[in-house]
């Protein structure tokens, strides 16, 4: 993600990693839209890398 965001803006910013403090913490999750889908049909307009580059847009000038 922090590459794609450097990618964007033209930045070479390194990620600092920082234990989290909570015990109990989901640390990894997924995006799956495969149930919507099969449910209506729905699938995404946008790719997540074009929603990286249209939220990182407005810092661009």
């Amino acid at each position: 993600m922090v590459e794609m965001i450097n990618e964007v803006l033209g930045t070479d910013v390194e990620p600092e990693y920082v234990e989290n403090p909570f015990e109990v913490y989901v640390h990894d999750t997924k995006a799956d839209y495969s149930k919507m889908h099969e449910a209506t049909g729905w699938e995404p307009e946008v790719s997540f890398e074009e929603g990286v580059e249209r939220v990182c847009e407005p810092y661009l000038d």
